[in-house]
């Protein structure tokens, strides 16, 4: 009896043995299927922000109304701009309507974090310290300080033709800082302040000044009036932004904002606001 209980008994753990091997593999199995199907929804740790874009059908786009020729808002009522062009031409490649959510802009990197909006598109400057929770997507407009001149103006084509000529610019601005560093390089510059840029770009086109220097932004939509940049003394790209985890989302962006880029169809909608071409 002893005998056969200790047969039975050694049975008895082999095949607890073999089924707890089994049921290790099974589990280990069950788990990397489980991954398996994570990584292919949601790659790279995504956070799904794009398949629940497309679920819903609308792309929530937050943005500032109050910064033309990007955003803002016409007599009718309705918020246009180059970047609710954008994000229209975004939203019709992801298959959804754009819905356009205005917040003031201090309050776009909460709204995104918040979930409220899934991307922001608002003349936003690239700003390394949100990119611990934020993802930016390519540069599609460079807003830095530019030197410019007159249309006609075929005396200052470089930085070094402004030995002996006054450069307007806003007082305490960034463009301020530039010009006083040019100053220093090069010989005889006599430095024009102005209460904002455009006061700055109104003694150009007066003859008050033989150049300017301003924003990109008041730069290229003087063109109109017969201006020209000399050079760009800085950047200051502007791009969207989406939550840290929305790669699969950021990717789907890229792609729009780089076909836009290679079609020149960016250059056209910049030609559009900023050019009033």
């Amino acid at each position: 009896m002893r005998q056969r209980a200790g047969v039975e008994g050694r049975v008895s753990r082999v095949m607890g043995r073999v089924l707890g091997f089994r049921g290790a593999f099974i589990l280990i199995g069950l788990t990397l299927l489980l991954g398996f199907i994570v990584w292919r929804l949601y790659p790279s740790g995504d956070d799904g922000a794009l398949a629940e874009i497309q679920r819903r059908g609308t792309l929530r786009v937050g943005l500032d109304a109050s910064f033309p020729p990007f955003e803002m808002i016409n007599e009718t009522g309705q918020i246009v701009g180059l970047d609710v062009d954008l994000a229209q031409v975004i939203a019709a490649d992801l298959g959804v309507e754009a819905e356009f959510v205005n917040i003031g802009f201090d309050g776009l990197y909460d709204a995104l974090l918040a979930r409220r909006v899934d991307i922001i598109i608002s003349g936003l400057p690239y700003d390394p310290r949100w990119t611990q929770d934020v993802a930016y997507t390519h540069n599609y407009f460079n807003a830095g300080q530019v030197l410019v001149t007159c249309a006609n103006n075929n005396a200052v084509n470089t930085v070094e033709d402004l030995k002996g000529r006054t450069i307007a610019i806003e007082w305490g601005s960034q463009a301020d800082m530039e010009a006083r560093q040019l100053a220093r390089e090069v010989e005889g510059i006599t430095l024009l302040r102005q209460e904002s840029a455009a006061a700055a770009l109104t003694a150009l086109f007066g003859g008050q000044a033989d150049a300017a220097i301003v924003d990109a932004v008041s730069g290229v939509s003087a063109f109109s009036r017969g201006l020209k940049i000399v050079a760009y003394l800085t950047d200051e790209w502007y791009a969207a932004a989406v939550p840290i985890k929305s790669q699969a989302l950021l990717e789907a962006v890229n792609e729009t904002l780089i076909r836009l880029d290679e079609s020149g169809r960016m250059a056209e909608m910049q030609a559009q606001w900023l050019h009033g071409q």
